[in-house]
């Protein structure tokens, strides 16, 4: 998956399925070990872009990010939802820390199925899903 195929997935949210998403992605609905691995993830895409990446890898990564919150803030007030709203802006926040480690490529590879998968099973609607780490 690349920032443009995430993107179009955001695209295509209900308002009830960034609900249903937020309310999954709060600490207090989430395991311990899910929370582990998912900060673990963020940390570890935080330490390749200080460490591995010239800068202008790490303003790529930083403008997919800004680019993919703004675009789920978009997507929300279409789809009739006020902002500021907090479960807004936690989806927000996700799928910008999955953009900047999918701006990456395959530096960032090995953490991004855990990002991706915590999403998509907080997006979870009962048909296939709607992101894949493919």
């Amino acid at each position: 998956m690349d920032v443009a195929s995430f993107s179009e997935s955001l695209r295509r949210l209900s308002a009830e399925d960034i609900r249903r998403c937020a309310a999954r992605l709060q600490p207090d609905e989430q395991s311990v070990a899910d929370q582990v691995t998912q900060w673990r993830a963020e940390l570890a895409i935080d330490r390749l872009i200080r460490r591995h990446c010239t800068r202008a890898e790490a303003q790529r990564a930083t403008a997919a990010a800004q680019r993919t919150a703004r675009l789920v803030v978009e997507v929300a007030r279409r789809r009739g939802m006020s902002v500021p709203d907090g479960d807004v802006s936690r989806v927000a926040r996700t799928a910008a820390q999955i953009a900047r480690g999918l701006a990456l490529g395959g530096l960032a590879g090995p953490f991004l199925p855990t990002l991706l998968a915590q999403f998509d099973a907080a997006l979870e609607r009962g048909a296939s899903p709607v992101l894949t780490a493919a």
